[in-house]
């Protein structure tokens, strides 16, 4: 499977919610590193959990890979997520850096602004 291909079926997990897949993309060891959130995820069930979290507080959840670009054990890609909270239209985007060993994702660093998106979904949640 290659480096897009394992992409493009962790994309497909969190849109659809079905999480089977995680088990043949990640590494048992995967770890997550997410900034502005204190430690990591470890493993493939934290993984899970952290995807049904997201889909959890956001109806109609989407998210795509734009732009990826591969180096060596690495692929980067930008990614934009939409959905609802509320019925009122939530968007955020970010990047994801993702490490491949072994035919599996072992580690990525993700970069957007959880800050902004928490405080969004609480005006959301008071409105």
């Amino acid at each position: 499977m290659g480096n897009t291909t394992l992409i493009a079926r962790l994309v497909d997990c969190w849109n659809t919610g079905k999480l089977e897949a995680v088990d043949e993309v990640l590494s048992p060891n995967f770890i997550r590193h997410e900034a502005d959130i204190e430690g990591t995820t470890s493993g493939r069930d934290e993984y899970k959990q952290s995807v049904s979290r997201y889909r959890n507080s956001l109806s109609d959840f989407h998210t795509e890979a734009i732009d990826p670009i591969e180096q060596g054990d690495k692929i980067a890609y930008r990614f934009r997520t939409t959905g609802r909270h509320n019925n009122a239209p939530v968007v955020f985007e970010g990047v994801n850096i993702v490490r491949i060993e072994g035919g599996k994702v072992v580690e990525d660093w993700v970069f957007f602004d959880v800050t902004g998106l928490q405080q969004k979904l609480a005006r959301l949640r008071a409105a």
